[in-house]
């Protein structure tokens, strides 16, 4: 998720682009003659260096995002879509319950948007365990500070489910990020996710209960390795302190992600 500069994160590379900038930086630097024998190897070797730094931190960790739909397990989204495909392990805790979900991300080269989805179980205190599931779609609106803030717009489905009752959740909203480098190869991104949430308990035989309510989370990812990452996030606010499994107003959320690079 987060990637090198001052490369163009969450755009991807423009080799034409990086070429010709990067030949008017070499070009100066020695006489004409050597130049012209030395610049086409600078700037292959750089802009090989380049991409593949970008690579080492561009870690996606989108693939958790689509776990939070599912109650028990935070709603977190970044400011920033991911290229390549992502696999996550999620688990989630609040009063009365905890979750665990596998996830998967993918978003194109262009990284304009990036789907995700999820399916898990919600173990609550008392009962049997329930199957979570939830899907989720991000789109990057805005991006400033050489990309390394941006703002992302997305909307999601998920719930669970036991015998004859389910729980559905519709969140929709934005998520405001900010993202560093730390050396060669780590990165460190922090966000915000303000969020409206749809929610609906149904019961066979009975009415159904539903609410609505606005809502808030703050997480951190941190890449680690070219493949590895770790999320841990913490979803507030009001509207779901109900019964049910993931009825907690707070829930704590943690995530280890794998891109396939």
């Amino acid at each position: 998720m987060l990637q090198a500069w001052p490369l163009q994160i969450g755009r991807g590379v423009n080799h034409s682009e990086s070429s010709r900038a990067l030949s008017a930086t070499f070009e100066p630097v020695a006489s004409r003659h050597a130049a012209t024998r030395l610049r086409p190897w600078v700037v292959r070797l750089v802009i090989g260096l380049a991409t593949a730094l970008t690579a080492s931190v561009g870690l996606s960790v989108g693939a958790r995002s689509a776990a939070a739909q599912m109650p028990t397990i935070p709603v977190l989204q970044n400011g920033f879509a991911s290229r390549g495909m992502t696999l996550a392990l999620n688990y989630g805790s609040g009063t009365g319950s905890d979750a665990y979900a596998v996830a998967a991300g993918w978003g194109p080269a262009s990284q304009r948007f990036q789907i995700s989805g999820a399916l898990g179980g919600v173990r609550p205190d008392t009962g049997g365990p329930w199957t979570g599931y939830g899907v989720r779609a991000a789109i990057p609106l805005w991006s400033g500070m050489a990309d390394r803030l941006g703002v992302a717009l997305f909307a999601g489905a998920g719930g669970a489910r036991r015998d004859t009752t389910s729980i559905a959740r519709v969140p929709v909203g934005l998520g405001v990020g900010y993202r560093f480098a730390i050396g060669e190869t780590r990165s460190v991104s922090t966000y915000a996710s303000p969020f409206f949430v749809w929610s609906r308990l149904s019961e066979r035989g009975t009415r159904a209960q539903a609410d609505n309510a606005m809502r808030g989370s703050v997480a951190v990812d941190l890449v680690l390795t070219r493949n590895v990452g770790l999320t841990a996030g913490y979803e507030f606010g009001g509207g779901t302190g109900d019964a049910s499994p993931g009825g907690s107003n707070r829930i704590f959320g943690a995530a280890v992600s794998y891109a396939f690079r």
